[in-house]
């Protein structure tokens, strides 16, 4: 999975984000799954150092096991992620050679990036979807909604928020829910689907609306082992929107759909908006 703001036309903020997931099922609807994950923070304006009142350098690296469990209503997933900040991150790195490849200017402050430290972070998900929400509306098309719930406790992040999710759709696939670049999410939902044909092609409109309440952002705030002067103040209430479309085909999946998020410091000029991608293989 891919995230990035260049389809808003900005570079800066929440900048860029890669998940790279593994995930094997059991029996009962159980499963259990391994991720990595890098993600990008940049100020609004290109400059050597951080800049009072926008977002500090920073970069985030980090490898995460999971476990899950899926039912007809109701599922949950657990991700403990170990992880990494700056230069240990590569994030710097990474962008640069990004930037060299699509002959873009490159961002000079990364020597004064969050400094580099260990972290851990525990993240919880619940999905439900109760019947009276679901509908068949013929032909193979439905319309499904979910509730979502996701907590998150250490050193990256604490927080704790839900929302709504719709999928409407002809012979709406289990996968592809695309949740975003966040743990937890392995572009597979919570609910299972007794009566999809695996072997028709699926393909659906995605919304979803999400509201956090964040009392640490390590981005934003810091890390926790090194002094950090902040030149910005954390938004604590955050929402999130996410709007797109998803095909599977012969097993493997594709979504495409754009992210805005609210703003996540209060001297932020704009709300951010990412364009996202994912693809899957299923065996």
């Amino acid at each position: 999975m891919f995230e990035n703001d260049s389809a808003s036309g900005r570079d800066c903020n929440y900048t860029h984000g890669t998940r790279i997931d593994y995930l094997r099922t059991l029996n009962d609807g159980h499963a259990w799954g391994v991720s990595l994950v890098q993600n990008m923070y940049t100020p609004e304006e290109h400059t050597r150092y951080n800049v009072p009142g926008q977002h500090p350098y920073c970069g985030y690296m980090a490898l995460g096991g999971a476990y899950m469990w899926r039912g007809q209503q109701f599922g949950w997933a657990g991700e403990l992620q170990l992880g990494l900040t700056g230069k240990a991150s590569c994030a710097g790195r990474f962008q640069n050679v990004l930037h060299d490849a699509f002959n873009m200017p490159n961002w000079e402050g990364w020597h004064d990036q969050i400094r580099s430290e260990a972290t851990m972070e525990l993240t919880l998900r619940q999905e439900w979807a109760p019947p009276v929400l679901q509908r068949s509306l013929g032909r193979g098309w439905e319309l499904e909604s979910a509730f979502v719930l996701r907590e998150s406790v250490g050193s990256v992040r604490i927080s704790g928020g839900s929302g709504l999710t719709w999928r409407i759709g002809h012979n709406l696939p289990p996968t592809t829910q695309a949740a975003g670049n966040s743990p937890t999410n392995f572009n597979v939902g919570l609910i299972t689907k007794p009566h999809y044909n695996p072997s028709r092609t699926s393909y659906f409109l995605l919304l979803e609306m999400y509201a956090d309440y964040v009392a640490r952002d390590l981005s934003v705030d810091g890390g926790i082992f090194h002094h950090f002067e902040r030149t910005c103040t954390r938004t604590p209430w955050q929402l999130e929107g996410r709007a797109g479309v998803g095909v599977r085909h012969q097993q493997i999946d594709y979504y495409a759909g754009l992210l805005v998020y609210s703003r996540t410091y209060k001297t932020q000029d704009e709300n951010s908006v990412m364009g996202t991608f994912s693809i899957s293989w299923s065996w």
